[in-house]
């Protein structure tokens, strides 16, 4: 039986704007919507596209960012880094850990929509942000990580996180509601995550300070990013295993 593995588009290559990042996030959630509706790709895919629609969408406002050029380049370059896990496990490589972990869980409805979710926007966050914000501050020539507006936009992104995980919650309990299941389990649940998401992207700029002054392929480098690998991957045992779904 086809898996997510089996989906072809977890294979394709880098994106080079906002609009690309959109139209595969889509084309995943189609493709893994199709064979495993439940696992946890599709469910963080699902929040992912929503989040970066979102935030298009504010690029176009043109009066949300201070600097729209920044964070286009900052959403394009953190989008890869999860298109990059994806490839890697789809061809049978060795992602980072805290991706494995969300990837080969199975598709039997065991953990809930939230907590895939939230594992996903943890793995992202915690392992990934930091080097996606200093690779786009180096792509722009800035001389220091916090140059002009870039930490005032990037705190900007923590409102439609918040917004959209909200929604996403809401729409769950909904849904559990409507079954005659006791919610409030997952009220709090999803409220938890919600601060544990605002913490993770305030501890990601600092460990894009961390990793700022470091070639990008030195020993100290990989030493940060496996640490942070490692940091993710505790994190995100909590959300899938300790916490109750």
């Amino acid at each position: 039986m086809a898996g997510p593995r089996d989906c072809a588009v977890l294979r394709a290559g880098a994106v080079t704007t906002v609009a690309e990042a959109i139209d595969r996030l889509a084309e995943i959630g189609d493709a893994t919507g199709k064979v495993a509706p439940e696992c946890g790709i599709a469910q963080f895919n699902d929040l992912y596209l929503t989040i970066t629609r979102s935030i298009e969408a504010q690029l176009r406002s043109g009066t949300f960012f201070a600097d729209n050029e920044y964070l286009a380049r900052l959403d394009v370059a953190f989008a890869n880094r999860y298109f990059d896990a994806l490839r890697a496990w789809a061809r049978g490589g060795t992602p980072p850990e805290v991706w494995r972990m969300l990837f080969d869980l199975p598709d039997d409805g065991e953990v809930t929509a939230v907590q895939l979710a939230g594992a996903g926007v943890n793995a992202h966050i915690n392992l990934d942000l930091a080097v996606a914000v200093v690779d786009t501050g180096r792509e722009m020539g800035d001389p220091a990580l916090d140059t002009g507006s870039r930490h005032d936009d990037y705190t900007k992104v923590n409102d439609v996180f918040v917004e959209e995980m909200d929604t996403l919650l809401h729409r769950l309990v909904e849904h559990r509601a409507a079954r005659g299941e006791n919610t409030a389990a997952l009220s709090v649940l999803g409220r938890m995550m919600t601060g544990v998401i605002a913490i993770a992207r305030r501890h990601a700029w600092e460990d894009a300070g961390g990793l700022w002054p470091l070639p990008r392929r030195s020993d100290g480098w990989k030493a940060r990013e496996h640490h942070m690998d490692a940091v993710g991957c505790r994190l995100g045992h909590g959300l899938l295993v300790d916490l109750p779904g």
